[in-house]
């Protein structure tokens, strides 16, 4: 391929940015706080294979689903001054199982965590459902006497069973 077809091709296909994405729900938090969302990640499915051998050939067939890292899914926020995002996800967290009184939901989650893929006019264009979902982990936060001023992150995982493409 030649310098002017791949132009041609990039003018027509253009690039998706690492910044087309929404999540549109996710847990308790609001429009606004989801504005915070600085990271997520596009979740990951493979079949798994399976070798059938046959007269000394090993031919590969199709066998289950798998959810890859279906048990880690990570986003990052931006930590609001006052710390409402870090304290609705302890709190979302304590709801799933609370140390101090050894109760919270234990039955199959229900929570959907819908993220969307955007265009240029933030029009959606895909939209994935992790169905299922549950928050496994609240990131800890790093503070430096000497830093520099820097926005503070906040890391946090979720679980969640399988995703969904919807609308496609």
């Amino acid at each position: 391929m030649s310098i002017q077809n791949f132009y041609s091709a990039a003018q027509q296909m253009e690039f998706a940015r690492d910044f087309q994405f929404l999540v549109r729900a996710l847990g308790p938090f609001t429009e606004k706080d989801l504005l915070y969302l600085r990271t997520a990640v596009l979740p990951k499915k493979s079949i798994n294979n399976k070798k059938v051998p046959y007269m000394g050939l090993e031919f590969n067939v199709p066998g289950s689903v798998k959810y890859d890292g279906s048990d880690s899914w990570e986003v990052e926020f931006w930590c609001d001054e006052a710390y409402n995002i870090r304290n609705k996800m302890e709190a979302y967290v304590t709801s799933i199982f609370n140390d101090e009184t050894s109760t919270g939901k234990y039955g199959v989650p229900k929570e959907v965590i819908t993220l969307d893929l955007v265009g240029k006019n933030l029009e959606t264009l895909r939209r994935y459902q992790l169905i299922g979902a549950y928050p496994t982990t609240v990131g800890e936060i790093s503070y430096e006497k000497s830093g520099s001023g820097e926005p503070l992150k906040l890391k946090a995982t979720f679980a969640y069973q399988f995703w969904r493409l919807i609308g496609a």
